[in-house]
């Protein structure tokens, strides 16, 4: 009743939005998010159940549903919040118009009297004789009328009687309702709700990607190492878990954040504590003080530039002297360990730690999710951990993202001047500063030349930083490294001094420097004329227009520094970048900005109708018909645009099939890849080579790409369609070893493809026939021959199959050949190979055949003649009519004697053949594999079984019984298939089955 179409507006959206609180409008929308469709309606079913709850009669819930606004399409959460305002808070006068707009009219203008009358039947069972005062002029009133008489009647129905004279105790919000999972959890750590709410998106996202489903150690050390080093991954892992059960739980996560980020100081070190004492007994002993020392020490190295390390004048440190120092001062009870308390008197006046908490935080923070409490402690994090990247060097596979120049200014300023806005002297805490950096003269700094950030710290007293001239490198920014995070320094590079560092004038006024909007990268990008969905993350073409230059354009930070920044202010899109290294011979990987972005074609197949029976069409039936009308119509496979992506100039076709697969859920062996040529759509280059590169196969920028799925007849659309047209498809040029050709299925033609292959391999034949001897010898007026045909096409598709050009071929002259000729290999079911093999040799004979007549000669009984002498005849009587290399290669004689039962007369045959059968033995045993669960929860055991495909359960029992050591009358047997209970075998007598 809130919404703009309603007839009736008893409260608007505005007026009832200011009636309620913050937090109640916050949970109200998620709890219509959680219920409503996909239309952004609530049902009344669920209107009945969620809101009024399943105390409330039906038609009474009913009448309130239609009363708040619901119509046959739901109610809006304008119209429920309207309606629950006006339940909970609304004046007299609101409810009036709440209770008229329950029995009013689908129009909600009048009341009429049967519609009124039927709904008090419906829900209070009779109809008040006040309703007959209601209706006394005219069988329908208006809203005038109704709030008049109401006034005066006020318990005339159930629904009037509740809503005007009855005090309601309905509220939106309990006072007294147990505080949440979040409250409570703020309420023992020193974190805000609202980060403990972020903390657990955060958990959540990095819970998903474990393999086991929980945060256990293995994930633990994906995630921070690094930067923390692999000696302390295991012991920081125990201290978060608190229970020892081998994973960080939600709760564990947020009160290690809390000890360790926030907090008083003290209980800071208490959480170290906890981490260097292994075994837990609450003392230090000296091999974990030993070890502690050792840690700290490689953290500082790791923490501090090799110039901070020489400035702060600190000596070798032995860990193991240094631990026996530590028990003589703090050990008085000579223990021989020291206890929590001793080792906090140690650090009030030793900083070793220090460090090592400010990774800590770092981590927390970065990795973990955490929101800095400040400006100031936002740009420390963020800059520190820049400033460590900066001295590692550049690792092939390594992502950075980058930064709009615009936005990360933005943010320079923000974080400065929550630096700014306190005094530094020289007794001060070290303060870190962020300075943009620019070449002399105003010259933007380039990728390959400049730097960009450059940290200032000031020191205390205690540790006083050597003089440096302005214009020196920052230790730890500009190392010798030429391959880091950071460009290396040249000579007209002019950096912050060492020194505190002078506050801008904007600076000053603190309070004007809003917090930075969203990161905005769109700046960076291309416009894109093809508004398609990109199956990679890049983010977008960069710009090609202008030269992006690194300092001026934007910036790169890591991917942790990029996912904090982005939780912590939103932003897109993301442009994540890699490192690759150019060339084989470069010294140092680069960061490749530009990637090769090419366009993914799909096939459509167009309808088109059956063409009409004819005698040819019935003979090249199948796929022999299929291309030929393809060949002959526009219905070819039409090529649509459907995706974007991006790939690294040194990803190999492996790779790239590998992420196409996996993102589309092709099979491998259904998917090939074509490179479109730019110039002609038709010319089309197969990368079917997984060993190239994406840069060696000469994929260029934007270049068009089609990706071929199989049919189901598992044929290729392509290749059929480009076939049918006579056009040869432009595939791998790289010669191939003669004979490593393969054949293309042409629509369930592994029998034949088989066959042939079985062919070509043999030697003598093949030579033959790449030779082009059987031109020679076709035998065309054959009359059980094949006209040649046959033989012809055989030897054109050795030729390519020998000829090492092409990694693969069609045989589809071949197929439609064998298809005119033996229509029983046509359409697209399987046949027996073997078969086929007979009719190709019969059909190579008969085409070859050097007899052209074929004269009768009747063969002599063999008379109890020699074997020899008889074979030789039955031989010389078979070349009588049959001389072919076929016949020379393929063809033997079986020998078969027949003895007559009467007189015992022996008759010696000796018959022609091309091929035996051999018949394969049938598997008369089945082998089963049964996962064994026992009751008392031990690891299941697999067990191989074999047994007889006759055999009953009551067997299977049995011999599972020997095995696992189980009576078979406590062995359940279940088939489980997926998610479901298939059969259950134990109600059943096994011996029955």
């Amino acid at each position: 009743m809130g919404g703009k179409d309603s007839k009736l507006a008893f409260i608007s959206y505005e007026d009832a939005s200011k009636r309620v609180s913050d937090a109640e409008l916050k949970r109200l929308k998620e709890a219509f998010k959680r219920s409503s469709t996909l239309g952004g309606c609530m049902t009344e079913n669920l209107f009945s159940r969620e809101v009024l709850l399943d105390g409330v009669p039906t038609k009474l819930a009913q009448l309130i549903f239609k009363g708040f606004g619901g119509s046959s399409k739901g109610l809006t959460f304008k119209d429920l919040v309207c309606g629950l305002v006006v339940l909970t808070k609304g004046t007299r006068e609101e409810k009036i118009k709440l209770i008229f707009g329950i029995y009013a009219d689908e129009s909600y203008t009048f009341i009429q009297k049967d519609e009124m009358d039927r709904k008090v039947l419906e829900t209070e069972g009779h109809v008040s004789p006040a309703l007959c005062n209601l209706f006394r002029e005219s069988d329908q009133v208006s809203f005038e009328t109704f709030c008049t008489w109401v006034r005066d009647h006020p318990d005339a129905t159930i629904i009037s009687k509740w809503l005007l004279t009855e005090t309601t105790t309905l509220s939106l919000s309990n006072d007294m309702d147990t505080p949440t999972f979040y409250q409570t959890l703020a309420g023992v750590t020193h974190l805000e709700e609202t980060d403990i709410i972020e903390l657990e998106k955060r958990y959540w996202t990095i819970k998903a990607l474990s393999r086991t489903g929980c945060l256990d150690l293995e994930l633990f050390r994906q995630c921070v190492c690094p930067p923390l080093p692999e000696t302390l991954c295991d012991a920081l892992f125990v201290a978060f878990d608190e229970n020892s059960d081998n994973q960080i739980d939600f709760k564990e996560m947020a009160c290690g954040i809390s000890a360790c980020c926030r907090g008083p100081s003290t209980e800071r070190q208490k959480f170290c504590f906890k981490v260097f004492d292994k075994d837990h007994d609450g003392r230090l002993n000296e091999e974990e003080l030993t070890d502690m020392l050792q840690t700290l020490d490689i953290v500082r190295k790791e923490y501090n530039s090799s110039e901070a390390l020489a400035a702060q004048e600190m000596p070798a440190m032995d860990p193991a002297a240094v631990a026996k120092e530590i028990l003589s001062c703090h050990d008085a009870n000579k223990a021989g360990s020291i206890s929590q308390e001793d080792y906090l008197m140690w650090t009030v006046n030793n900083n070793l730690t220090d460090d090592f908490l400010s990774l800590l935080s770092q981590i927390c923070h970065i990795v973990l999710g955490l929101k800095p409490q400040s400006r100031e402690e936002e740009g420390k994090i963020i800059i520190n951990w820049l400033e460590r990247e900066s001295r590692r060097p550049l690792k092939v596979g390594q992502v950075f993202y980058l930064v709009s120049m615009q936005w990360w200014n933005t943010w320079l300023e923000y974080v400065n001047a929550g630096i700014g806005d306190a005094t530094v002297s020289a007794n001060s805490t070290p303060k870190h500063r962020i300075t943009k950096v620019r070449a002399s003269g105003g010259t933007p700094l380039t990728w390959e030349e400049e730097g960009v950030v450059t940290i200032s710290v000031t020191k205390n007293a205690a540790a006083p930083a050597p003089d440096r001239p302005n214009g020196s490198p920052r230790p730890g920014v500009h190392g010798p490294r030429r391959n880091g995070l950071n460009p290396p320094d040249t000579g007209s590079t002019t950096h912050s001094p060492s020194t505190s560092p002078r506050l801008r004038r904007k600076a000053a006024a603190v309070t004007s420097i809003a917090r930075p909007p969203a990161i905005d990268n769109s700046p960076l990008l291309a416009s894109s004329p093809h508004k398609f969905s990109s199956l990679t993350n890049e983010g977008g073409r960069l710009r090609r227009d202008v030269m992006l230059v690194r300092g001026k354009d934007f910036e790169i930070v890591p991917e942790p520094i990029w996912r904090a920044l982005a939780s912590w202010y939103g932003g897109s899109p993301a442009l994540p970048r890699t490192v690759i290294m150019k060339n084989p011979g470069d010294e140092s990987p680069s960061l490749e900005l530009y990637p090769i972005s090419v366009r993914l074609y799909r096939h459509q197949m167009q309808s088109q109708r059956a063409p009409p029976t004819t005698t040819f069409t019935g003979m090249m039936a199948g796929i022999g018909g299929m291309a030929w009308n393809l060949a002959n119509s526009s219905n070819a496979p039409r090529r649509n645009l459907m995706y974007t992506a991006a790939f690294s100039r040194k990803h190999t076709m492996q790779q790239v099939y590998e992420f196409l697969t996996n993102k589309l859920r092709f099979c491998r062996d259904d998917m090939r890849l074509w490179k479109i040529s730019v110039k002609d759509e038709q010319n089309l280059t197969l990368l079917e080579d997984d060993k190239q590169t994406v840069d060696e196969v000469t994929v260029e920028d934007n270049q068009p790409m089609l990706i071929e799925i199989r049919n189901k007849d598992l044929t290729w659309p392509e290749e059929m369609s480009q076939l049918a047209k006579n056009k040869t498809l432009k595939k791998d040029d790289t010669p191939t070893t003669k004979g490593a050709t393969g054949l293309n299925n042409l629509g369930n033609t592994c029998f034949m493809n088989a066959a042939l292959q079985c062919v070509s391999n043999t030697w003598p034949l093949t030579q033959y026939f790449a030779g082009g001897l059987h031109l020679f010898e076709l035998n065309r007026d054959n009359p059980i021959g094949m006209k040649g045909h046959i033989a012809q096409r055989y030897g054109e598709l050795i030729k390519d199959l020998w000829s090492g050009t092409s990694r693969a071929v069609a045989p589809l002259k071949l197929r439609w050949t064998i298809g005119k000729y033996a229509p029983r290999f046509n359409g697209f079911q399987q046949h027996d190979s073997q078969e086929l093999l007979s009719f190709l040799l019969d059909g190579l004979h008969e085409d070859l055949n050097r007899v052209r007549s074929k004269p009768y000669r009747e063969l002599k009984d063999s008379n109890d003649r020699p074997d020899e002498v008889v074979a030789r005849e039955a031989w010389e009587n078979h070349l009588f009519r049959n001389q072919s290399l076929i016949v020379d290669l393929f063809h033997g004689q079986l020998r078969s004697q027949v003895r007559c039962k009467e007189c015992s007369k022996v008759s010696v045959r000796f018959d022609p053949y091309s091929y035996l059968s051999l018949p394969l033995p049938m598997d008369s045993c089945i082998h089963l594999e049964i996962l064994v669960n026992r009751l008392d929860g031990s690891v299941p055991i697999k067990y191989g079984l074999r047994l007889n495909m006759d055999e009953k359960y009551k067997t299977l029992k049995q011999e599972l019984s020997s095995l696992s050591g189980i009576p078979a009358d406590q062995l359940l047997l279940v088939e489980i298939l997926g998610p479901i209970v298939k059969v259950s075998y134990g109600c059943v007598r096994c011996s029955d089955h």
